[in-house]
């Protein structure tokens, strides 16, 4: 009898330390806030929702921010921030298409194949990024004032090269496959996310770098004495989000067939929703990528789901400020206690 009585006591023990277990998980709140809001959009639209185009369509939107939380992930945990992603966007892939169909006619440069592009693009991009960080770091630049004058920059610039007008692919290019393609029913852009998070992942959990950059962003002048190159870690950091910017840019021209410089407008915000609500301080030293994948999948179905209702395009930005002033205040709380 002693025995049988002990069962459920032990049943229940094995129940609470489970659940407790999985209250700890750091990205729990934020499975279950995507969980929530999954089923919120499908009992408002169930004939929609789950069908294969729209979940295709979520996960381009997912791709999109949650590359770019990537690279800003990189940038935050060090204790900076990059503005500039939404107009590199519209800037890379303007230039991506400028390449592939016109070349570069002051630089004698013809049309290129798809291969050099993609690399040049790349190259500029992280070019781009070690700017910014070397004007944070030798020039004691703010990383808001050089982003956001990047920001005003490549946006400028994506114009300029257009005069305002899209660069058009053909139908038939074979480019557009990387943002129109699917490997069985997924997305090919969705498939690059999860190859660039797999390295990210493996860089901040399992290098020297990564630990360099939370030590920086955890504090500075620590990690300098600790013998860290704190300078280089954070150009890294910002080289890799100029080099996440310059591959959506890429992805978004192939999936709407045109480099336009309309594209990209509020990315910057998006992401860095996706990010904070991911779990990744603005103080700096705290984040993950599965965090930011998670935040950017919250936005993909926010955007979505937002569609499917008919809410109006006005009244998204609302909402998108305020999930970005909760995000904010939640971490702020967090980091206090």
């Amino acid at each position: 009898m002693a025995t049988t009585a002990a069962q459920p006591r032990e049943s229940t023990g094995w129940s609470s330390r489970t659940l407790s277990a999985i209250l700890r998980f750091r990205e729990a709140s934020i499975i279950m806030a995507f969980l929530a809001l999954c089923l919120f959009f499908w009992w408002r639209n169930p004939n929609v929702f789950l069908k294969p185009a729209n979940l295709a369509v979520i996960m381009r939107f997912v791709a999109t921010f949650g590359l770019l939380a990537i690279g800003e992930v990189l940038v935050i945990i060090t204790g900076g921030i990059d503005l500039s992603v939404g107009s590199m966007t519209a800037l890379t892939g303007v230039l991506v298409a400028t390449l592939m169909m016109k070349g570069i006619g002051f630089l004698s440069l013809s049309p290129l194949g798809i291969a050099p592009s993609i690399v040049i693009v790349l190259i500029v991009a992280g070019l781009v990024g070690s700017w910014h960080g070397l004007c944070v770091t030798k020039l004691g630049i703010p990383p808001f004032i050089i982003t956001l004058g990047t920001w005003l920059i490549a946006r400028g610039a994506a114009a300029f090269v257009t005069r305002g007008y899209p660069i058009v692919f053909p139908s038939d290019f074979p480019f557009l496959t990387l943002g129109q393609g699917e490997i069985f029913q997924i997305p090919i852009m969705f498939v690059t996310l999860v190859v660039v998070a797999v390295v990210a992942f493996f860089i901040l959990t399992s290098t020297t770098l990564g630990r360099h950059i939370y030590a920086v962003g955890g504090n500075i002048e620590a990690a300098r004495v600790s013998g860290v190159n704190v300078d280089r870690v954070r150009i890294f950091s910002y080289v890799g989000s100029g080099t996440m910017a310059g591959l959506v840019g890429i992805l978004w021209a192939s999936r709407l067939g045109q480099g336009t410089p309309t594209v990209g407008s509020g990315y910057e915000l998006w992401a860095i929703a996706a990010t904070v609500i991911g779990g990744t301080s603005l103080f700096g030293g705290q984040g993950t990528v599965l965090g930011a994948i998670l935040g950017a999948a919250i936005m993909g179905v926010m955007i979505n789901g937002m569609v499917l209702v008919n809410l109006s395009s006005y009244l998204q930005d609302v909402v998108l400020g305020v999930v970005l002033v909760i995000a904010v205040t939640y971490d702020t709380w967090r980091r206090r206690q």
